[in-house]
């Protein structure tokens, strides 16, 4: 049996590398959750709020509410779900990315 160098410190067999994956992979967003998400509750913001952008699924919430009344939110809405169906590989990665760079500098712990 090894001893642990730093007895106040729990000894733990998995890598700094492998648990950086882990946390990773916890939080980590998926192409296909947001394209459902995108498809089901688009016009509510639903694939938005799930990728964390919370400004812009909330305008998409409210135009979605304001234009059960008048037709031009409705529009704003149209045009920001039709920009997501191209873009939300790449917004997935972009988010993926800056996960795993907080994750590596230490910041997403």
């Amino acid at each position: 049996m090894t001893s642990n160098p730093n007895p106040s410190l729990p000894s733990s067999p998995v890598s700094n590398d492998t648990l950086a994956l882990m946390k990773f992979q916890s939080r980590a967003k998926s192409t296909g959750t947001a394209y459902l998400l995108w498809f089901f509750l688009g016009s509510l913001g639903g694939h938005r709020f799930y990728l964390g952008k919370t400004g812009t699924a909330m305008l998409m919430l409210a135009c979605t509410v304001i234009g059960l009344f008048t037709l031009f939110p409705l529009l704003v809405t149209l045009l920001i779900g039709l920009y997501d169906l191209f873009t939300l590989p790449s917004q997935v990665r972009a988010i993926n990315d800056g996960l795993m760079a907080d994750i590596s500098s230490g910041k997403g712990s």
